[in-house]
């Protein structure tokens, strides 16, 4: 079809609302696109902008029609159906996501970072068609004769090479022609060091669930801290307990990059902290301005960022080793327990019975309760044969109503019954914790291990047995693991695995000794110790000040462990 012309006018408000939609400006670009659209109510651009507008404005129902129509008066545009694909995925509805981004691609393969949404979107609900193609793909992100590939995505492969090279081509690209503003040098006499937390999740999320006790006990002493929020509020306990933790709380999200970067400055920040790295919401382009004179990468993205701009990057000596720093941009910093924070006041609710979660009063529970999207078919093909091989039980997964069928019916092919798949439907955080502790063991994947979720199982008592290889994101249920005594239960590979979650599950005596150390809670003790965690980040906070204040540049800083244990929570 032609589109239809717009008159002058229709020009003007078209550009003005583009302007202000740039901007962040939503009601005002709402307005003029609807403006337009009341006189030319079929424009398929106009419709695709407004829909792009109401999505931002979380109007999915009015997003998606919108988007609707205007495919179907223009069917051979590769973005609208990317842009379509990407309204759907941020709602979880992740089959007609997967359907729209495979039409983008299929207009436009060279479409950038379409094959790592599409590939997201089917493994968000076990589609694995083309996943081993889709794969591959992936495999050559760091490769600029090939379309560009979010880098969130290289995590599904452990190769921490290919991460840094895919990183480094997307900090490139986002970042080109952003000139860092000089800072001025500050004097040692100012005072406590101002730290900044930027964070697109200060909200109910698993990142801030980590985070927020650390927070709270940060030694108001030596820190000043601040929380940035580039993200939305969505008026949850978990946002306001943020608030009410920090010495500021700064809404940012309407702000763009350099406004954000200004306001950091103008703080006087000395150590800005990014919990977001490549994830989704993240805003790169604040650290490029050089919003602080020391930029950290932290918690919420196990790789590197690829940046220039990034002084350091927050681990531990098993999640990254130095001899792997050649793999990050950024100097490592060893934190000597674990680069994760916990929260040892988050407590489970009242334990629930069997029946209460679907689960039957007998038999061994295998559990995965890992998100979809870490999934793969050789994984779950191991996890069918530990259920052959386990007479009497059954496999308690977190999965959505497309990845249930999916699941069941590669179950069924394999010759399991699909009834011992069980499904727990999505709970507040304490009902969830409590529920965990019904199951027998935790099944990890593999190289996108259990994270925050690793944490969650161990607080219960409930073991793992985990895959460790080369990517800061292989190792991190590992190092929890040590930490918290576990470690025979760590393997590095396939068959070690599945020898060890089958010898677990046959060896009633060995698994209750294991549990009791466990739920005896002495074991966790390191993990859970926020104030020794916070000993050891402030000492990692200090030394990164000290060399910023002797105008020296960033190394590697490998923290000892603290001379006396913390006091819990």
């Amino acid at each position: 079809m032609s589109i239809p012309l717009l008159s002058p006018d229709q020009t003007r408000l078209l550009h003005d609302g583009y302007q202000a939609q740039v901007r962040g400006l939503l009601d005002d670009a709402a307005r003029q696109y609807r403006k337009i659209l009341k006189k030319v109510p079929d424009h398929p651009d106009v419709m695709h902008l407004l829909a792009m507008v109401r999505a931002h404005q979380n109007r999915t129902d009015e997003a998606l029609a919108l988007y609707r129509a205007a495919a179907a008066l223009k069917p051979q545009d590769a973005k609208l159906w990317y842009n379509f694909g990407l309204a759907c995925t941020a709602v979880e509805r992740n089959s007609q996501g997967a359907e729209a981004f495979a039409r983008a691609l299929a207009l436009d393969p060279s479409l950038p970072e379409g094959i790592g949404m599409l590939f997201s979107a089917r493994r968000s609900v076990c589609d694995w068609r083309d996943d081993a193609q889709l794969l591959a793909a992936i495999a050559r992100a760091g490769d600029p004769a090939r379309p560009e590939i979010p880098p969130f995505f290289t995590l599904w492969l452990d190769d921490p090479a290919l991460q840094l090279a895919a990183a480094r081509r997307t900090v490139r690209r986002r970042c080109a022609g952003i000139v860092p503003t000089p800072l001025p040098a500050r004097a040692r006499t100012d005072g406590r060091v101002r730290i900044g937390y930027l964070s697109a999740d200060f909200r109910n999320h698993p990142t801030t669930h980590l985070l927020v006790r650390l927070l709270e006990v940060h030694d108001r002493s030596k820190f000043e801290i601040t929380a940035l929020s580039i993200g939305p509020n969505d008026a949850s306990p978990a946002r306001k307990r943020v608030e009410a933790s920090v010495d500021r709380f700064i809404d940012c999200e309407r702000d763009q990059p350099a406004e954000t970067a200004a306001r950091a400055r103008s703080l006087g920040i000395d150590i800005l902290v990014d919990v977001m790295g490549h994830t989704n919401g993240n805003r790169l382009e604040i650290f490029a301005a050089r919003a602080a004179p020391v930029q950290v990468s932290y918690l919420g993205y196990p790789g590197t960022s690829g940046a220039d701009f990034m002084d350091y990057v927050i681990a531990d000596p098993f999640v990254l080793p130095l001899e792997d720093a050649r793999f990050f941009s950024e100097k490592v910093v060893q934190l000597p327990d674990t680069y994760q924070p916990n929260d040892p006041t988050l407590a489970p609710a009242t334990r629930p019975g069997r029946a209460e979660c679907g689960l039957p009063d007998t038999g061994f529970v295998f559990c995965a309760f890992n998100n979809t999207r870490k999934l793969d078919p050789a994984t779950f093909a191991l996890w069918l044969r530990l259920l052959m091989e386990v007479p009497g039980s059954v496999l308690w997964l977190l999965a959505g109503e497309d990845a249930r069928a999916n699941l069941r019916r590669e179950a069924e092919a394999t010759g399991v019954a699909p009834d011992r798949l069980i499904f727990a439907p999505h709970r507040p955080l304490p009902e969830h914790l409590a529920r965990m502790a019904l199951a027998d063991l935790f099944l990890d994947t593999f190289p996108y291990t259990a994270h925050t979720t690793a944490s969650d199982a161990l607080r219960v008592g409930l073991p793992l047995v985990t895959r460790t290889g080369r990517s800061f994101a292989s190792k991190v249920a590992g190092r929890l693991m040590h930490l918290a005594g576990l470690g025979d239960l760590i393997t590095d590979s396939p068959a070690a695995y599945e020898a060890l979650a089958l010898t677990l599950a046959r060896d009633p005596e060995r698994l209750a000794a294991i549990r009791g150390g466990l739920e005896d809670g002495a074991a966790r003790a390191r993990l859970f110790d926020i104030q020794r965690y916070r000993i050891q980040i402030e000492a990692a906070y200090l030394a990164m000040m000290e060399r910023a204040l002797a105008g020296a540049a960033p190394d590697h800083i490998v923290l000892a462990p603290p001379p006396a244990e913390g006091s819990g929570a």
